[in-house]
């Protein structure tokens, strides 16, 4: 950048930082107040004493070129889908133009944060970030968006303090603030700097503790609930991690992060298991699968981090898939919960349709997210025989894959558990149709491209005539859903199976406990960068 560009990044920088805290003055919000505050001042510190360095402001890796196609692709269909969404909100004309133009300045944002290689230029665009989720999760402007919206905004902002203490710690070990450059660094203190960063990717992809910000996103459009989860937002950290791998591979911190975020998988998908609300469900599954592949970027071989790329890719299509028939339902049917859903198949076949393929490219091959899993587990495997201490995240993701699993064949158990006939035909709106069926495309394109020369790409060859068949038959079938159970010493009375009601429901004391848990390990996060 020249010189006017870099001081008009700074005086954005720091009027951002300033709206933040007129923000949380207006609200109230002691939270987002202190931090603006916080922030504000480690900023002028790290400009303050910013190293004359010759390196690029922006730089494009392959990581960043398989985030531009995730970004644009599926953020793309996103935006298609929103064109035909927001008309169903009862708002004005100006705010659904408006609304449309948030999501287009993000995805334009996100363009920019993956390829930044200035750690100042990062914080800058990971505060717009943090802007765009607060405008866009508060659209409504109702009392449960905007208390969503302020968590959003100081979590993220919590973030954003992470990665300028790193920025001040590079400039100080270092005198640099470019990744490029960091990344060169052999020494422990590099390590002490990646903590830091690594913290910030952990509060972007809602790690637990920090959950809570991606689940109040919920209460927003649906096309910003499957922009946030799926396509843009929450990649960043995986991203951030593959991106810092080079230090990361065989340190102590690498470990670590494999071992928290191994944990996060499994708590995260067991949260989801006991859950009704079906995007709550879905967005507990994101954060188990994007803690999957900070795992997967943790331990930095060339194996595992592909594995990694090939689980953002297919993640983004299902999940996006997922969080777009879900707002099908919720426009069509008024369909939110899980315990709706029983003999939904008759009611609405083409929105199960859709459920069941996101489903089964999650849980099944010949699908990338499948074989990432099965992928990962074996590279995690690999690794016992250099640290015994794997085998807590081998633990945690063979245990997680289980309970995911279960998850959702438990919703579609649910789906075709009740005897309901179809009220009407259903209807799905074109703008509607068109984004879902271009998912489904790209959901078996994407499968191509990356099994083409592996040995795996026969078994996917072979997978897919045997799926459009199944397909044939889904359509075709009336499935009648009459069937009757009894019990034993029931004297054959008839008994209705709703598999919906089985949420494997946790104590409040246990989920405080793994909360604790999670919040301690956090906080020691940094000790352990030290000591690495």
């Amino acid at each position: 950048f020249s010189h006017a560009a870099e001081l008009t990044v700074v005086i954005l920088d720091f009027l951002l930082l300033g709206y933040f805290f007129w923000q949380g003055f207006l609200h109230k919000n002691k939270l987002v107040f202190i931090l603006a505050l916080l922030g504000i001042t480690l900023l002028a510190a790290a400009e303050w004493n910013v190293p004359n360095e010759d390196s690029f402001s922006l730089i494009i890796d392959e990581f960043s070129k398989l985030m531009f196609l995730i970004i644009n692709i599926v953020g793309g269909v996103i935006v298609l889908y929103a064109l035909k969404y927001i008309e169903y909100e009862n708002i004005s004309s100006f705010r659904k133009k408006l609304f449309i133009a948030y999501l287009l300045v993000f995805l334009s944002i996100m363009n920019l944060i993956v390829s930044a290689n200035n750690i100042l230029l990062f914080f800058f665009l990971f505060e717009l970030t943090a802007l765009a989720s607060y405008l866009l999760i508060g659209f409504r402007k109702d009392e449960i968006s905007t208390k969503n919206s302020l968590l959003a905004l100081w979590m993220n902002q919590l973030g954003g303090v992470a990665i300028l203490i790193g920025a001040l710690l590079s400039e100080f070990f270092f005198k640099t603030i470019s990744f490029d450059l960091l990344l060169l660094q052999k020494n422990e203190f590099a390590l002490i700097v990646v903590s830091f960063l690594v913290m910030a990717a952990f509060i972007k992809g809602a790690m637990l503790p920090f959950d809570k910000w991606l689940l109040g996103a919920m209460v927003a459009p649906t096309p910003v609930s499957a922009m946030l989860h799926s396509a843009t937002m929450v990649k960043i950290a995986p991203f951030m991690i593959l991106k810092l791998s080079p230090l990361l591979a065989g340190s102590l911190l690498g470990l670590t992060t494999a071992i928290f975020s191994g944990f996060v998988f499994l708590a995260a998908s067991y949260f989801a298991l006991s859950r009704d609300i079906f995007k709550e469900i879905l967005g507990y599954s994101t954060i188990a699968m994007l803690a999957l592949m900070i795992l997967m970027a943790s331990i930095g071989t060339t194996e595992s981090l592909y594995i990694a790329m090939i689980l953002m890719v297919f993640h983004a299509i299902s999940k996006a898939l997922l969080f777009l028939t879900a707002g099908v339902l919720e426009k069509n049917l008024q369909i939110k919960k899980i315990s709706q859903m029983g003999g939904l198949i008759n009611a609405a076949r083409l929105s199960v349709f859709f459920i069941v393929i996101g489903f089964i490219s999650l849980v099944l091959p010949p699908f990338g997210a499948f074989m990432g899993k099965v992928f990962a587990i074996e590279s995690v495997t690999k690794e016992l025989g250099l640290n015994i201490w794997f085998i807590l995240p081998l633990l945690a993701l063979t245990i997680g894959s289980v309970v995911m699993t279960l998850l959702y064949f438990k919703i579609t158990s649910s789906i075709l558990s009740k005897n309901q006939e179809a009220s009407s035909k259903e209807k799905i709106d074109f703008g509607f149709l068109i984004p879902l069926v271009l998912l489904l495309i790209f959901l078996f394109v994407t499968g191509f491209a990356f099994f083409k020369t592996d040995a795996n790409f026969k078994i996917y060859l072979f997978a897919l005539p045997l799926f459009f068949i199944l397909l044939v038959l889904f359509f075709l079938y009336k499935i009648p859903l009459k069937y009757k159970t009894a019990r034993e010493y029931h004297c054959a009375e008839s008994e209705r199976f709703e598999a919906g009601n089985f949420y494997f429901e946790l104590d409040e004391n246990i989920v405080k406990k793994i909360y604790l848990f999670f919040t301690l390990f956090f906080v020691g996060f940094i000790f352990f960068g030290v000591l690495s």
